[in-house]
């Protein structure tokens, strides 16, 4: 766990031991809604007795030490994503596995999942609300589709989004005008643009290059309150997009010597200003 801003060494090391490997697409943060202290998911694979186990760890990532929590998923994590369930405002995790199924947990008691959806392999997923009822929806990459589930009440997709390309990377983003969700979905041929509710065919292309788009991340430009959407791909680079108007990108970053394949943002607290993270 290190410090963004102000870099140097690490603040905490968790020392998950020499046979257990972290996923690296597959981590979440959540707060405990007893003490306010942050919580982080990591799916974790290791070997033992021959045999190779999956599941889910909670850490505290300020104290650091064993895990707080275990969670047994059975097969390889792809992807983690967090929500809270509209009744309570609990958190939920939901786990999209290898295995072609994605469990929903509650990730302070533990315990079985509370859902299961699906019976396809999730690459990659997002969280967003819908803004009729402001109920959460959760957004799977699978194969060339993308799936809209219902994750408390569970059931059959509300939305399939046939978008002809297998998705690898997924972020969503609300339309300025109107506030719609939108749903960005990376593949090999680049980011295409997709309403997050009613579905259908892209709305708009952003050109990501030629290469496989490894992860994507939305925000804001601080000055205007536009979205930008940030890409990454095995050329090396990092493109800024304008995801309302598509096309090229605003802003291509170079200097990674090898395949880039994880992006966030962040704000820098002392100065207000946005920072983009790649690795």
């Amino acid at each position: 766990i290190y410090d963004p801003v102000a870099g140097g060494a690490a603040l905490v090391v968790i020392d998950v031991g020499s046979s257990l490997v972290v996923n690296r697409e597959s981590m979440a943060v959540f707060n405990d809604p007893a003490t306010g202290e942050p919580r982080l998911a990591c799916g974790c694979s290791y070997s033992g007795s021959g045999n190779i186990y999956y599941d889910v760890r909670i850490f505290d990532p300020l104290a650091g030490g064993e895990a707080l929590l275990v969670l047994d998923v059975g097969s390889w994590v792809y992807a983690l994503a967090v929500f809270a369930d509209p009744e309570t405002g609990a958190p939920r995790l939901a786990c999209g596995t290898a295995r072609g199924k994605i469990y929903i947990f509650n990730p302070i008691s533990g315990g079985d999942a509370l859902l299961v959806l699906t019976d396809r392999y999730t690459r990659a997923m997002e969280v967003f609300e819908d803004p009729a009822t402001g109920a959460p929806r959760l957004a799977c990459a699978s194969g060339e589709k993308v799936l809209v589930f219902d994750p408390t009440a569970g059931g059959d997709a509300l939305l399939v989004v046939d978008t002809g390309h297998e998705v690898w990377a997924l972020a969503v983003f609300k339309e300025p005008a109107t506030g719609a969700p939108r749903l960005a979905c990376g593949s090999w041929r680049g980011v295409s643009i997709f309403d997050a509710v009613s579905g259908g065919d892209a709305l708009l292309e952003c050109d990501a290059g030629d290469e496989v788009v490894n992860a994507l991340v939305a925000f804001k430009d601080l000055a205007t309150g536009a979205p930008r959407l940030a890409s990454c791909a095995d050329d090396k680079k990092v493109r800024v997009f304008d995801p309302v108007a598509g096309g090229e990108a605003l802003v291509v970053l170079e200097g990674h010597a090898d395949y880039v394949r994880a992006l966030t943002a962040f704000t820098d607290p002392a100065t207000g200003e946005l920072r983009l993270v790649s690795g």
